[in-house]
């Protein structure tokens, strides 16, 4: 995600950081998403059905639906370290400089990165 900003494409901070990074960035964007869609069906359900929906309004199935939303975000997101591991495992990270921090993705398209 911070290679796409910098000007030669290289991940200025330790290569250890690139996961949790990235980890950062799509849960938020996952967990906007899902919140979102959860407000939209209570609130639709608070008007379709304006008085069941009265009736099962408690805090307790509020934090049990979010405690789920956050599992799910997580989880899915947890690839990112996953992906992470076996290209540590592989040694297909390419590091930069004496302290090996970052990765070298400058130019090369996805079936060139596969290659390496």
């Amino acid at each position: 995600v911070a290679e796409a900003a910098t000007v030669d494409r290289r991940w200025p901070l330790p290569a250890a950081l690139c996961p949790v990074a990235n980890f950062c960035f799509y849960s938020s964007i996952y967990l906007s998403s899902l919140f979102l869609a959860a407000l939209s069906v209570e609130r639709y359900l608070s008007v379709a059905f304006p008085l069941r929906s009265k009736c099962r309004r408690r805090p307790g199935l509020y934090a049990a639906a979010s405690c789920v939303l956050w599992l799910v975000a997580t989880s899915h997101c947890s690839v990112v370290f996953v992906a992470a591991f076996g290209e540590a495992t592989n040694g297909s990270v390419e590091t930069n400089g004496p302290s090996g921090g970052g990765r070298d993705v400058g130019g090369q398209g996805f079936e060139e990165l596969q290659e390496v």
